[in-house]
């Protein structure tokens, strides 16, 4: 059975979701005002499990939100009717699934922000750049929106979240992989700012 998006769930548990990291690792969210109007395609490194709804409450509850995120995470029913109540959706990494890049266009096209990992799975190092969040910024025509999401998260530890500026890749460029390329270097350029 496909798991949906509810809006309203997202709306209202993104803000608890804050709180409670507010308390736990002492987050702080820098760059805020750099998030565009509109759909825009929002790259975070990825290290942690957590870093998904870092990513999340970073952006704030106000702002629809769509993840894509591997199909194994929805293996579990309740988890997978949990994480798509919030605005996930799965994809399969091991090919072309075109079911998930047009939920993905769509939400973009939508005004909806996309959290995709550019370096695709945790624990990839900062060079490996997979090609699916250009691909997806240059069908759309959507801005880039580079985060970076600190590492080594731990009780108090004060986890920041940058947000740069957005950007966008040349509509004419169809070299994914220097434009993945680039977004991966701009996202770890803003680990100077801790």
């Amino acid at each position: 059975m496909k798991q949906k998006y509810h809006r309203w769930f997202q709306w209202f548990a993104v803000p608890f979701v804050a709180l409670a990291f507010h308390i736990y690792f002492g987050f702080k969210v820098i760059g805020r005002e750099n998030i565009p109007e509109g759909g825009c395609v929002v790259c975070p490194n990825h290290v942690q499990l957590s870093d998904p709804p870092f990513a999340a409450v970073a952006l704030g509850h106000r702002i629809p939100l769509r993840l894509m995120a591997k199909k194994e995470l929805f293996r579990k029913p309740l988890f997978a009717w949990l994480i798509a109540a919030l605005g996930a959706f799965p994809i399969d990494r091991g090919g072309v699934d075109i079911d998930s890049i047009k939920t993905a266009l769509g939400s973009v096209r939508a005004g909806q922000k996309l959290i995709i990992f550019p370096q695709g799975t945790r624990g990839a190092s900062e060079g490996d750049a997979k090609k699916g969040a250009a691909m997806l910024a240059v069908k759309t025509r959507a801005p880039i929106l580079p985060m970076y999401i600190s590492e080594n998260k731990g009780f108090r530890c004060r986890a920041t979240v940058i947000i740069g500026k957005p950007f966008l890749p040349d509509g004419k460029e169809k070299d994914y992989g220097a434009i993945a390329d680039d977004i991966l270097h701009r996202i770890y350029a803003l680990k100077k700012q801790i």
